[in-house]
């Protein structure tokens, strides 16, 4: 629209104020709406609107809002003045707010090493494994609404909001309109912003609903039969694509979604007063990566309109009188529960989810401890969706009502997977809960490849709160086909094949550190594909007793953005039997103890760091450190430990920047590196990596080489993507001299962390 149109209105209203003058007295003061249309991250612009609103000092009456406008509309009428909403969005972190990514902190250590790992999870529901109505279930979401919308927990009406308020959404089985004007008001914005396909639907009075963008994206009417005589409307969605710009199969079905609501729009812009339309062509409803240039122009847009809300509210308030100022309604710091209860479990029991909860009836209790508190019982990933609606009793008493959706016994995940050691995995696993027992999780995963592995595990937790106890027995089985090298330069091929069994009983406390004692029976093979200098072939099984303390902070399995990790593991390798040959360029060595190579039980020990710092919001600074020993000098062949590559990707592996997987075989080794990402959106890094490490400090290699220092390079291209981080590296080592790629992509099937 011009500027004309809205000095039209302008003057209409000023005429009309003007007659009102003589009666005024006798008048009720007119009543001001505000509607704000959907639009995803576009959205963050209509806080300039309300910037300029406030800085005017015109009082709004109604609010109405679809989307992100419902969220933005609902903190408004609640109480929060645009100045909060504004340091409430430059404050969130979007990506994570609307990912399925929780912070890792929040599970317990069981689950720490699977959270995160595959790129579909398909419940198994009446038989047959479905897909969810939605890809974004996002917990966190839910969680900070309950903090935002804490001021309002005992407002059922949403017309008894300081500014009452309405939002939109969409009936998902007939395509109605629905107007939501009372019950939970963070379920009704949580469904008026479900996209279809994009965030699971929203259960209300036993209808699906979905954003009401699909119908009703510019909810003007809707404030209009509020009883606003005069409306202020603030548009941030986009027109019809011209046929020119269809270019792909989704415009495409977007495009004929949003035919009904097109129309719809341009009659609720008929009914405004004040239209204000954004310039943000150039965005979509998915650049929250780009918030804080959309907040920008928001706020330039609304102080372009200032000076039309501040004749508004001077003219309103010479003719009425100032207003009262609005203020969200005053509750206590803490509540009180009453009762704890839930009416949507399945699987588990209310005992169980009491005791994981934490929480006491009688007792009172902040936001940020019913948070926590949400956190540590879905830390448990028996859900998939878990939060809470505070039901007023009294004053500052209040039943805390769990909305609980269960994960179901069964689950099938999968994920994909290339490198450049492995090359391409097809991941699949199969995870049953309480199939042996109450609180257990047996899983099976399947990394199907040339390089294959297979996890057979069996989780049982048991013990209390003062003693977190649980037994957790596994099977391994991996075979791996790795280059040979001499002097960095590739000789030949061997095969390694290992399997494992392993059985330990750990306690974890705080869900950050564990202590662990297990033992380790082990079988591996060595064989080569081709001839070399020296060669091994054949395999040894043997048992392995260890004890084990683990620590971890980090917030992410993968591309942590801050934590800290440490693990120390002592062990006792005994019982070798072994069946092996050693041959010299193809003949027998027909005396192999001239090689000085011996079987007897020994000691090893191996302890790794790693801390991310975060400098700001987009870089991230990870130092990290690595030492393993066998405490017994003639111990190489299939104990020591396998030097290079950007991924752990198989047994014994310790990551080297500079130098290909498998570089070295080395008995000993200190290690430390530290690694640069720089965060250019939310999804796009490059990182950097120095690494220094000082080796065969007790025993030279078999094969040796020239020096024990190593230093290598790395420099990398990312994409966190939905299938797990796209990694594209060049490396380079002083030592090698030699400048290679090494690529992986997606969710990696592996033993160790990093």
């Amino acid at each position: 629209m011009t500027r004309t149109f809205f000095c039209r209105y302008l003057i209409i209203s000023m005429l009309l104020l003007s007659a009102m003058i003589a009666g005024a007295q006798q008048l009720p003061r007119p009543k001001i709406g505000l509607a704000l249309s959907g639009g995803g991250a576009k959205g963050l612009a209509h806080i300039g609107v309300l910037k300029a609103i406030d800085s005017a000092g015109l009082n709004i009456d109604y609010v109405s809002g679809t989307s992100m406008g419902a969220i933005i509309g609902s903190l408004y009428a609640i109480g929060y003045d645009a100045d909060t909403i504004l340091t409430i969005a430059r404050s969130i972190n979007w990506n994570r707010l609307l990912s399925n990514r929780s912070s890792l902190n929040a599970f317990i250590m069981e689950e720490k090493n699977e959270y995160g790992r595959y790129a579909v999870e398909l419940p198994m529901q009446d038989g047959k494994f479905r897909l969810p109505s939605g890809v974004l279930e996002s917990e966190e979401l839910w969680l900070k609404f309950n903090e935002l919308y804490y001021p309002a927990y005992g407002i059922r009406n949403f017309d008894g909001l300081p500014r009452p308020f309405k939002c939109i959404a969409t009936d998902l089985a007939t395509g109605e309109v629905i107007v939501l004007d009372k019950g939970d008001l963070i379920s009704a914005v949580r469904a008026s912003m479900a996209i279809p396909s994009v965030f699971t639907a929203v259960v209300i009075d036993n209808k699906k609903l979905v954003d009401g963008g699909l119908v009703r994206n510019f909810p003007v009417s809707d404030v209009r039969k509020m009883g606003a005589d005069i409306v202020v409307g603030s548009d941030v969605s986009s027109e019809l694509l011209s046929a020119d710009k269809l270019t792909s199969p989704l415009q495409i079905l977007t495009q004929i979604a949003f035919f009904k609501e097109a129309t719809s729009s341009k009659q609720e812009i008929a009914l405004c007063d004040y239209f204000i339309d954004h310039p943000i062509e150039k965005y979509s409803s998915g650049s929250f990566g780009s918030s804080d240039s959309l907040i920008a122009i928001g706020l330039e847009t609304g102080l372009a309109y200032y000076p039309i809300f501040k004749k508004l509210a001077d003219s309103l308030n010479a003719i009425y009188g100032i207003p009262e100022k609005i203020v969200y309604p005053s509750v206590p710091e803490k509540i009180r529960i009453r009762q704890i209860v839930s009416d949507s479990l399945k699987y588990i029991s209310m005992p169980f989810l009491r005791r994981m909860l934490g929480l006491k009836e009688g007792q009172e209790y902040t936001v940020k401890e019913l948070e926590a508190s949400i956190r540590q019982a879905f830390g448990t990933r028996y859900f998939n969706k878990l939060y809470y609606q505070l039901e007023p009793v009294s004053e500052g008493v209040a039943d805390i009502r769990l909305i609980a959706e269960e994960n179901v016994p069964i689950t099938a995940k999968l994920a994909v997977n290339y490198s450049s050691l492995t090359n391409i995995m097809l991941i699949a696993n199969i995870t049953v809960r309480d199939f042996i027992g109450k609180q257990s999780r047996s899983m099976l995963a399947a990394g199907i490849s040339e390089n294959p592995r297979l996890r057979l595990e069996h989780t049982q937790i048991w013990g209390s709160k003062k003693l977190p106890l649980a037994w957790i027995s596994e099977y391994y089985l991996e075979r791996q086909e790795v280059t040979q090298f001499e002097d960095y330069k590739a000789l030949g091929v061997y095969r390694l094949f290992s399997q494992y069994l392993d059985t330990r009983l750990q306690v974890a406390y705080k869900r950050r550190q564990l202590y662990g004692a297990g033992i380790h029976l082990e079988k591996v093979s060595v064989k080569p594909q081709t001839q070399s200098r020296i060669s091994i072939d054949g395999r040894n099984t043997y048992l392995q007793a260890y004890l084990r303390y683990e620590y971890n902070s980090h917030d992410r399995l993968f591309l942590p953005r801050r934590g800290t990790y440490f693990l120390f593991e002592p062990s006792f390798i005994f019982s070798q039997k072994l069946n092996v040959s050693y041959n010299s360029s193809g003949d027998p060595i027909e005396n192999p103890d001239s090689l000085g190579i011996g079987y007897d039980p020994f000691l090893r020990a191996k302890m790794q760091v790693q801390k991310v710092l975060p400098v700001g919001s987009k870089n991230f600074i990870t130092l990290q450190t690595e030492a393993a020993a066998n405490f017994n000098t003639n111990q190489f062949v299939f104990h020591d430990f396998i030097v290079g590559g950007m991924q752990p990707m198989m047994r014994n592996q310790v990551t080297m920047a500079g130098i290909q997987d498998a570089s070295l075989f080395v008995n000993s080794l200190i290690k430390g590196s530290i690694n640069w990402r720089y965060q250019f959106s939310g999804s796009v890094y490059t990182a950097c990596s120095y690494s220094l490490m000082y080796h065969s400090f007790l025993k030279d290699q078999l094969a040796p080489v020239e020096g024990k220092l190593l230093s290598g390079y790395a420099l990398t291209l990312g994409f966190d993507s939905p299938i797990g981080p796209l990694e594209f590296s060049f490396i380079y080592s002083d030592q090698s001299r030699r400048l290679k790629n090494y690529v992986n992509m997606g969710f990696r099937f592996s033993r160790g962390m990093f």
